[in-house]
């Protein structure tokens, strides 16, 4: 967990102006799958680790100079199996905007109403952060054979 923090804190005074020609720009959170992953995590491990995801876009943002305005910081947070959270800028506003438009035969994203993975995990949301949530639903063929995974995911952005 103290590499976490390190992680985190790493971000302090730090913004990716040189990936601005890009759509966007994310790191994924660094721990093994293991300790964030139902069966072998907690709700005291997932809380950390999603705090110190929101602790690292707070400082991104905190550092975004005023050339890059339109740019968008955020934390995307999957859970219960939070392996693939990430914290990301969207250099490209149009991209953010359709980043969460995902309706397919094989992919689908759907707002959840009347729940915050904040108030789940007892997380603080810095300030100006907005918090939204999707239930995702996504479809995998291998061999012939089609499977069906989901999960949620929160997004905590700042424009």
């Amino acid at each position: 967990m103290r590499a976490l923090d390190k992680w985190a804190d790493s971000f302090d005074g730090y913004f990716p102006s040189e990936y601005s020609q890009e759509r966007y720009w994310n790191w994924k959170l660094p721990v093994l799958d293991r300790l964030v992953e139902p069966p072998t995590t907690s709700d005291e491990i997932q809380s950390r680790c999603a705090q110190a995801i929101l602790r690292a876009a707070k400082n991104l943002l905190e550092a975004k100079p005023k050339e890059y305005d339109q740019a968008v910081v955020s934390a995307l947070i999957t859970y219960p199996d939070m392996f693939s959270s990430e914290i990301c800028i969207f250099f490209d506003r149009e991209y953010f905007d359709s980043f969460f438009d995902r309706n397919s035969e094989w992919q689908s994203l759907s707002p959840i109403p009347n729940r915050k993975l904040s108030k789940l995990l007892s997380l603080e949301v810095p300030s100006p952060f907005i918090q939204s949530g999707y239930l995702y639903q996504i479809k995998d063929e291998w061999e012939g054979e089609v499977t069906t995974y989901e999960g949620e995911w929160w997004s905590f952005y700042a424009l």
